[in-house]
């Protein structure tokens, strides 16, 4: 099971770093031609297109300031670029057993090799699902308790839950509270959204474990665990803390409107 992310930064000249402290200066080259050498498999996705296949680094050059990886062209490749994205997405498992991904933009492509520009970054997952993130002010949670609907605004997520605010009239919330801890949810509906981004994750289950009453939101506050989530939730879910970290870090995540 994939749990949490691990988000390393920096580039090919740079420092690494993740957030349990520096990694190493050339972290990103060296995994990336360890998995060369080793012709490990990669998934590769492109951008826009209904299209994923499995192939391999073939190796990795230099050509003045530019580095590129050059990647093995699967046959009928290059009739599926046309008018798509250049941007491709790949995923492989490191030899720690952990999967790391990262987006590529393609240079060009020949008989044998797509070249794609050098990474900036790479991501590795971690065994930590309780690493939290903060997303924007449109991220919306709607779910059900005993039929009841109720939405809330979240502050932070991750893979084993999310903390947030109720919407809806204070006063009319008060003075009994319409959630306690224990209470069974369900038909979890998780809406994304930022100026970048717009994503739907769907969770089957979920208990609520702490609520509170925020005087500084002056709204009803409450967490909740996932409790049951099968594998494509959980993937999708993953992802999407992929998005909310790679736009945190470019330091472009305004708040949608």
């Amino acid at each position: 099971m994939l749990l949490g992310l691990k988000w390393l930064t920096g580039g090919f000249n740079g420092i690494v770093m993740g957030i349990d402290g520096i990694i190493g200066e050339n972290n990103i080259f060296a995994v990336l031609e360890q998995v060369k050498n080793t012709k490990s498999l990669i998934r590769m996705k492109l951008a826009g297109k209904d299209y994923e296949q499995l192939t391999v680094i073939d190796d990795i050059q230099r050509n003045g300031k530019s580095t590129y990886l050059l990647i093995g062209c699967p046959n009928g490749f290059a009739g599926l670029i046309d008018g798509a994205s250049r941007k491709i997405q790949f995923e492989f498992t490191g030899s720690d057993k952990l999967p790391y991904f990262f987006d590529a933009d393609m240079a060009r492509t020949d008989q044998k090799n797509i070249w794609v520009l050098f990474p900036e970054y790479i991501s590795r997952k971690q065994l930590r699902r309780d690493f939290r993130v903060d997303v924007p002010h449109g991220t919306i949670m709607v779910f059900k308790k005993n039929g009841v609907i109720f939405k809330k605004q979240v502050i932070n997520l991750s893979l084993g839950g999310a903390f947030g605010a109720l919407i809806g009239d204070r006063n009319r919330l008060e003075p009994d509270w319409p959630l306690c801890a224990g209470d069974a949810l369900t038909g979890i509906d998780l809406f994304y959204r930022s100026k970048l981004s717009d994503q739907r994750v769907i969770i089957r289950k979920a208990v609520v474990i702490r609520c509170e009453e925020n005087p500084a939101l002056c709204r009803f506050c409450c967490a909740i665990h996932f409790a049951d989530m099968n594998k494509s939730e959980e993937k999708a879910l993953t992802e999407l803390i992929y998005v909310v970290q790679r736009e945190c870090r470019l330091n472009r995540l305004p708040i949608a409107d």
